[in-house]
């Protein structure tokens, strides 16, 4: 796609100002359906996961929210400090700061009710029994999720406050990898898969929730141009983030492979191959998003290529 954009941003420059940019009325529902599928399949995973440790059933849910809005906020918040860019090459610098302007203006919006998620799901560590034994460390984990909370709620415009709060999620992350795995191989595998849904999870809520309509109300090639970089950038981290969660997800759950047809089929064990079925319906949305142009409602964002037909009769 890089070269696409270099040919319509650099190439025939006067050319690209004659385009015109198509907005279509209904907002694409595959991403939708993407986002609701990834946090069902971790809602399978953290059920399963917190059985396992012990967690009662009134507090599943509890610790469930905890994971899903670290997650949430982690992924949202490195879509603003690295797919996003004040310089992109080949694009106009006035429409590209006014469509940042409006991206980041509403990220605001939308990082403080992440922030009211991340606050709520604050107590889930006092969920998990065996914590009960190591005061500290549930400490740090519920301090983690407030002060997270509290640069959510700062917003997203300085740069400073969002890598603070990018910081805050990595020792969350690997605080509660620990918390579920111990040390060793198990640790490692459960950072991997935790971080993988992170930066899968929160990206398309930037994607669904401010570059779509930050999108839309910029309809001009050098703001497609723009969004269709940072979208790709977002994909490029999809296409090793999905496989992580699949082939991590599939090594955790190698331990139960010795265990009858009726465990894998009953609860809890049916969980795993319900959450390898929702990961294998993400990776086919995955795909036939941008074949049928579901990446976003602005011409030429989820492909370049088609604005080179914007300016052409239909047949």
């Amino acid at each position: 796609m890089s070269e696409s954009i270099e040919h319509l941003g650099l190439r025939d420059g006067a050319r690209v100002q004659t385009l015109q940019v198509v907005v279509r009325e209904e907002t694409p529902f595959l991403p939708k359906v993407a986002f609701v599928l990834i946090s069902l399949a971790s809602l399978g995973g953290a059920v399963f996961t917190g059985l396992g440790l012990g967690v009662a059933p009134a507090g599943l849910g509890l610790r469930w929210l905890t994971l899903w809005s670290i997650a949430l906020a982690g992924g949202f918040l490195l879509w603003r400090l690295v797919y996003l860019r004040s310089r992109e090459p080949g694009v106009d610098q006035a429409p590209l700061e006014a469509l940042n302007h409006t991206a980041l203006a509403r990220a605001d919006r939308v990082a403080r009710v992440v922030a009211v998620s991340v606050f709520a799901g604050a107590a889930g560590a006092f969920v998990v029994p065996h914590l009960e034994g190591a005061p500290l460390q549930r400490g740090l984990l519920v301090a983690g999720s407030l002060a997270l909370a509290a640069l959510l709620a700062l917003g997203v415009q300085g740069r400073g406050a969002t890598t603070a709060a990018v910081t805050v999620v990595a020792l969350l992350l690997l605080g509660w990898s620990a918390t579920d795995a111990g040390t060793g191989w198990p640790l490692l595998l459960r950072v991997l898969h935790l971080s993988a849904f992170t930066l899968w999870l929160g990206g398309a809520l930037w994607n669904i929730a401010v570059a779509m309509p930050a999108g839309r109300q910029h309809a001009n090639v050098p703001a497609v141009l723009a969004g269709a970089k940072q979208l790709d950038r977002f994909r490029w981290v999809v296409r090793f983030a999905l496989p992580t969660i699949i082939i991590t997800g599939l090594v955790m759950a190698g331990g139960f492979r010795s265990l009858g047809l009726d465990w894998w089929t009953s609860f809890p064990g049916v969980l795993i191959p319900l959450k390898v079925l929702a990961i294998v319906a993400l990776v086919v949305v995955f795909i036939t998003c941008p074949l049928f142009r579901h990446c976003s409602p602005v011409q030429g964002v989820c492909n370049v290529e088609d604005l080179d037909h914007s300016d052409r009769p239909a047949p």
